[in-house]
């Protein structure tokens, strides 16, 4: 398996390659900019003798000649580390005086009336500085050329003295470039360690101060923990009700079992056996009604498409149509086509509950009406029937878990409607009751309705 990549690793493998690169253009450039210089200073020092020498041209009867004598002429050309050499040439490249063959310019003067170019004399590279004038009408070259030794010491010097307090400051960066990622993953360190000090009881929000840039980060760790505490408080809450309302039926159903074995009388067995059955049937719409409780809880929405409540009502009228006829009860459907977006089998799970709520309660020869439609922009799901009904006062505890109204007909576990109340804020709607026209009660759901594009498929299909 590849080991993950290291975040420290990965600046430094950016930062000390970027750094060392830019500490290096740096130092060439200052040498470039410090040789440049001192290569202008001794230019203009081949200048100087080049107009000193233009000063001694003079010209006599058409012809330029040069009064320059031997001791002018010492001081003119020595140097301490090169050696100088001039030329004067008259028109059509007519050699006057100094030394031959020094090398010509390849360019034109500029209007400055000078130039400076690197050549070749005797076998040793030169710099030269060339200066063209007009003497009494005569065009007149004066070339003064030197040998490149100074300036190779010059830039060996150079080199030299930058070499020291380059490195120190490029080890110094480095330095400073190895601390700064220290620092800034420190906050990174302080998290690790806060998260390893925590049992998995713990889930109370993340507290430590990082940059503004890992706050995102640490705001959904937070979100995820609070989730997560949600869950497990919501599992924790699940296993103690279920085990609470599972003791009893089974006690009581282990307890008929024992009587009806040592129960000789035909009879009498029968009439234990007939209880059992009608026990085992409260004991298994239980489990059901906790299993479908279970996957209500937050985080049991595992999938989410778009969702025709007509198509879901159809489904349902095919499994509790036989209970209402078996019981005399009208159940009617008034559909218009809506579209949500949610979890089929919970979405059904939801109107089921609902529909068999209404069934149980209300007195055979009764009237169940289901109704779904669009109603100002959400998609609306109704429920109601012509039975007894629920007091204003209790409508809001109905909702609770296990809670049965007192007095209320039926063999219901209190747990239906909690699951509807669930299934409906998991998917980012709610659930009222109120009292229908017929004085029974009438149960509304409403549900973010899906975008516009799923509901015109969704009609089109209709």
């Amino acid at each position: 398996m590849k080991r993950p990549a290291s975040l420290r690793g990965l600046l430094l493998r950016w930062l000390l390659p970027a750094t060392v690169l830019f500490s290096g253009a740096a130092a060439i450039t200052a040498y470039g900019i410090a040789f440049t210089s001192a290569s202008h200073a001794y230019d203009r020092a081949l200048l100087d003798t080049a107009l000193a020498l233009s000063e001694q041209v003079r010209v006599f009867e058409g012809q330029p000649y040069v009064t320059l004598t031997r001791q002018a002429q010492q001081i003119l050309l020595t140097d301490r580390y090169d050696r100088v050499f001039y030329e004067v040439v008259g028109p059509g490249d007519e050699f006057i005086s100094g030394h031959r063959g020094l090398p010509r310019p390849d360019e034109p003067i500029d209007e400055d009336d000078r130039l400076y170019y690197d050549g070749t004399y005797s076998g040793e590279p030169v710099r030269i500085a060339a200066l063209s004038m007009i003497k009494d009408g005569i065009p007149v070259l004066v070339l003064v050329a030197e040998t490149v030794t100074k300036r190779g010491s010059l830039a060996r010097e150079i080199l030299l003295g930058m070499l020291l307090p380059v490195g120190a400051l490029m080890l110094m960066t480095l330095a400073f470039v190895w601390y700064g990622i220290r620092a800034g993953l420190r906050p990174l360190d302080a998290l690790r360690e806060e998260l390893a000090q925590r049992s998995h009881h713990d889930l109370r929000p993340v507290e430590t101060r990082v940059p503004v840039e890992l706050q995102p980060v640490i705001n959904e760790i937070n979100q995820l923990l609070a989730r997560l505490d949600l869950s497990l408080a919501s599992q924790r809450s699940f296993v103690s009700d279920a085990a609470h309302q599972l003791r009893t039926p089974i006690a009581a159903l282990q307890a008929q079992v024992e009587v009806a074995l040592d129960d000789t009388n035909p009879e009498t067995r029968r009439h234990q056996l007939d209880q059992i059955r009608a026990a085992t049937a409260r004991l298994s719409h239980l489990a059901h009604q906790l299993l479908a409780l279970a996957r209500a809880e937050p985080g049991g929405l595992s999938t989410s498409e778009p969702l025709s409540l007509p198509d879901i009502a159809h489904r349902c009228a095919e499994i509790w149509l036989p209970a209402a006829l078996k019981k005399g009860i009208d159940l009617g459907f008034e559909l218009e086509p809506v579209t949500v977006v949610g979890s089929p089998l919970l979405i059904q799970e939801l109107l089921g509950n609902l529909v068999d709520n209404a069934i149980r309660y209300t007195p055979g020869g009764g009237n169940v009406t289901v109704r779904c439609g669009p109603q100002d922009g959400l998609a609306c799901l109704v429920v109601e029937d012509n039975g007894p009904g629920v007091a204003p006062a209790d409508r809001a505890a109905v909702f609770n878990r296990f809670h049965r109204v007192a007095g209320s007909p039926g063999d219901g576990c209190g747990l239906g409607l909690a699951i509807v109340r669930e299934i409906a804020r998991q998917h980012g709607g709610d659930v009222i009751l109120d009292e229908a026209p017929g004085g029974g009660a009438r149960f509304t759901v409403l549900l973010p309705a899906a975008p516009a594009a799923s509901s015109a498929r969704d009609k089109a299909a209709a």
